[in-house]
């Protein structure tokens, strides 16, 4: 498991982003094809009935729809989506940042789709081009993504001689010879077997630091790329 902490800061910065890009495409797309629209607002009885007109439903479709229906959405699922690349990162498909982040930022893409909150178009020209630039958008998340989590985080290489009778238990959760990202600056509680003449000690190298390396149950400190291996 990784970071969901450190993901969900990475998704706050690549949600505000994707947020806002696609937000703001969304409204130059519909001003440029106003005309299209306010022709589909005449269809529509609420827009046609006296005092409202189709361009007052043009105008809440721009300074309220947007907002609420696009802007909003797309930032928390941002976030969302940050937190559970963070969680599962180091069981996503593919090897380096940004290649998980990848799977992570399509997954967003798809639910938005699904869901209606990808933008909004009067019609299928409209649609098209919103949801290339959706893609585009996308891509732009999951670079913000991967960036900023790498940015947060550290990776830990957990090593021991023996995976079956000296496991490392970080946190409640078994990391022994796992790699796994963890917050920079952040403190764990590390537990080895306490059966008599099982542990001996913890070996630490680059950024990784230990309170009692003699201490089969202690606490480590995480403030680089390192080791921590069991002996």
């Amino acid at each position: 498991m990784g970071s969901g902490l450190a993901g969900a800061k990475a998704g706050i910065l690549g949600g505000i982003f994707f947020a806002a890009a696609v937000g703001l495409f969304n409204i130059a797309l519909l001003e440029a094809f106003s005309g299209s629209v306010i022709a589909a607002f005449q269809q529509v009885s609420a827009c046609t009935t006296p005092p409202t007109t189709p361009q007052d439903c043009f105008s809440t479709l721009i300074t309220t729809y947007i907002p609420t229906f696009v802007l909003f959405p797309i930032a928390v699922l941002g976030i969302l989506f940050g937190s559970l690349y963070g969680i599962y990162f180091e069981f996503l498909p593919g090897q380096g940042y940004r290649i998980k982040a990848l799977a992570i930022g399509m997954g967003l893409l798809i639910f938005l789709l699904l869901f209606g909150a990808a933008g909004i178009a009067a019609d299928q020209t409209q649609k098209t081009i919103l949801y290339a630039f959706d893609v585009m958008g996308a891509l732009g998340y999951v670079a913000i993504v991967a960036r900023y989590y790498r940015t947060y985080t550290r990776e830990v290489q957990f090593q021991s001689p023996d995976l079956k009778r000296l496991k490392i238990t970080v946190d409640g959760k078994n990391f022994t010879g796992k790699t796994r990202t963890l917050s920079v600056h952040s403190s764990h509680t590390i537990k080895a077997p306490s059966e008599s003449g099982t542990f001996h000690e913890w070996l630490v190298s680059g950024g990784v630091s230990v309170l009692d390396s003699k201490s089969f149950e202690t606490t480590m400190r995480v403030d680089g790329d390192g080791l921590l291996k069991i002996t």
